[in-house]
């Protein structure tokens, strides 16, 4: 009788265990833009040469081969649409990247693989990005974005970058913020994988 007590709760905490550990489907979009007149911020100090490349995979790429799952959606499914038309019509800002997919996010954020996004603005600047995804209690993600721009009177190239780690909950709009650019990020749980 102890036995197959205990048996159970042996059973009950492997499945809780497996539960945990298997991936959580998101349907995950991504919005990079930059800001008007990175020439106003030559008075600014940056770095002038970019940090070591992380490993990578390209998103956009890696989505349409369905590498670990990853779906990449139609740009008809994007939620953030708005936001970059008023960045580009009212802001007079550059979207660099915009893409919305599904993604299925497991716990262990080392072991995950960093995604590359990549854009280039109307005003010469380009951006190269690499993206961390994981979960836990919220969604996490670990952000190493560089802005690459030339000054046209100067033809000095400067680099911005965003380095961060942020925790987000889903179903709400979050902000990474930069003088030169930012990137907004929407996380929509899904219950089955599909597009």
């Amino acid at each position: 009788m102890i036995r197959a007590r205990w048996l159970a709760v042996c059973l009950a905490v492997l499945s809780m265990h497996t539960e945990a550990q298997s991936p959580r489907y998101y349907a995950l979009e991504v919005l990079i833009f930059s800001r008007p007149n990175l020439v106003a911020l030559q008075d600014e100090r940056w770095p002038t040469t970019a940090p070591a490349a992380a490993m990578n995979l390209s998103l956009v790429n890696a989505a349409r081969a369905g590498y670990d799952n990853l779906v990449l959606l139609p740009a008809s499914r994007r939620t953030l649409a708005d936001a970059a038309y008023q960045i580009r019509m009212q802001m007079n800002g550059s979207v660099l990247f915009h893409e919305r997919w599904i993604h299925p996010l497991t716990p262990d954020q080392a072991a995950n693989p960093w995604f590359r996004v990549e854009g280039q603005g109307r005003d010469g600047s380009q951006l190269l990005g690499f993206l961390r995804w994981s979960i836990d209690r919220f969604i996490e993600v670990d952000a190493d974005l560089r802005l690459a721009f030339t000054d046209p009177l100067t033809r000095e190239k400067r680099l911005f970058r965003i380095s961060e780690f942020r925790k987000l909950s889903s179903k709400d709009t979050h902000y990474l913020d930069h003088p030169a650019f930012g990137m907004i990020i929407q996380a929509d749980p899904i219950d089955v994988p599909d597009a």
